[in-house]
């Protein structure tokens, strides 16, 4: 049991002793992450070289659907229907003018 509590007293006390300020410890450590960052930016750098090269980077797959309309086409030409019996009245009322004359004027 002593064991374990020194132990754990000791994982304690080098961790807090990370945080303390010694230049040479940080200094070092950002050299080592820095180090491990530009390795693993060439490593992924040629995988894509090595991609490219293969022709496999962006390869698409073109899949053939067929063509769905989106709009019920027996509404649309009820709709187109009444555009042009709307269009048909306004130039008939255009032609005739009406037989009544406007009494504000």
């Amino acid at each position: 049991m002593n064991n374990f509590l020194e132990s754990t007293n000791k994982s304690i006390k080098s961790f807090n002793d990370f945080f303390k300020i010694n230049p040479h410890k940080h200094w070092n450590f950002l050299i080592k992450i820095f180090f491990i960052l530009v390795l693993a930016l060439i490593i992924f750098s040629v995988y894509l070289l090595y991609e490219i090269k293969n022709e496999q980077i962006f390869q698409v797959t073109l899949n053939q659907q067929e063509n769905k309309t989106l709009l019920k086409e027996n509404i649309l030409k009820t709709v187109l229907g009444d555009f042009s019996n709307k269009e048909a009245k306004r130039l008939e009322i255009k032609d005739n003018p009406s037989l009544y004359s406007d009494p504000s004027l």
